[in-house]
């Protein structure tokens, strides 16, 4: 440490007392404190050498004695310390500060090289031919580009009456056959259902149980070469069989009373 505050009211307060020998004594110690930045050596002689008067070691002893305290690592002296202390907090700052200003220009030459180098026209890469795609792959780009944007959904079908789970898996047998179901082909399957004298509804659950994709009048007919109709309504069955229950029980009933 090349440099230390030295408060002169403080040190003429403290020091008034001393003999010029003694004042000598101490000024060169404090000297020799502040430039090593550590305790005074335990050995009187050692410190007597150290500022040069070999020949006052008395004097010195005194000193030592009043204004530093004896340790495992030498003679302390409390201000000394709090001094070098915040010398050292001072110094860390300033190394920190100094690091976090070289990293931030090196940051900024950085970017500024990235900006130059995007500016260099770069060559134009040569372009890889396209392959020409397979008759398989034409079929399938031309149907997702004649795919409609609007599709008839459950939703949509439940709204005119059908019931869902009817209308779900007709639309899973469609889609496995890669037919969207658009507001034209639904069109139709009402048009053919009101010439089977049917409800959307149930031409739907029709085919719904028949597994049929799509749905023609003349696909009811005996004489079809679909097969006749083949109504799956699990709800009537069970209504019929609920109704022919009740009627045995009410006719056992009838005949214990009579």
């Amino acid at each position: 440490m090349n440099y230390y505050p030295f408060h002169l009211g403080d040190y003429a307060a403290h020091t008034a007392h001393l003999e010029p020998m003694e004042d000598l004594a101490y000024r060169r110690m404090l000297d020799l404190y502040y430039r090593t930045e550590k305790p005074l050596p335990e050995c009187k002689e050692d410190v007597a050498r150290l500022i040069r008067m070999k020949a006052h070691t008395a004097e010195i002893s005194d000193v030592l004695r009043e204004f530093f305290t004896l340790t495992d690592e030498g003679w302390r002296h409390s201000r000394c310390d709090s001094e070098l202390a915040r010398m050292q907090d001072k110094q860390a700052k300033a190394k920190a500060s100094a690091k976090a200003s070289v990293n931030a220009r090196s940051a900024n030459a950085q970017r500024t090289l990235t900006v130059r180098s995007a500016d260099v026209e770069l060559p134009t890469p040569t372009p890889t031919p396209t392959p020409t795609p397979t008759p398989e792959e034409k079929t399938k780009t031309a149907r997702k580009r004649a795919a409609p944007a609007v599709l008839v959904s459950v939703a949509d079908m439940v709204a005119e009456g059908v019931d869902a789970q009817s209308a779900t898996d007709w639309l899973v047998a469609r889609k496995a056959k890669d037919l969207p179901l658009t507001p034209t082909a639904w069109q139709q399957v009402k048009d053919e259902a009101l010439k089977a004298g049917m409800s959307p509804a149930d031409a739907i659950r029709a085919a719904a149980g028949n597994g049929w994709a799509g749905f023609k009048a003349a696909w009811t007919m005996p004489d079809s070469k679909v097969g006749p109709l083949r109504l799956v309504n699990k709800q009537q069955a069970i209504e019929d069989e609920n109704r022919r229950v009740t009627d045995e029980w009410l006719r056992q009933q009838q005949g214990a009373t009579t």
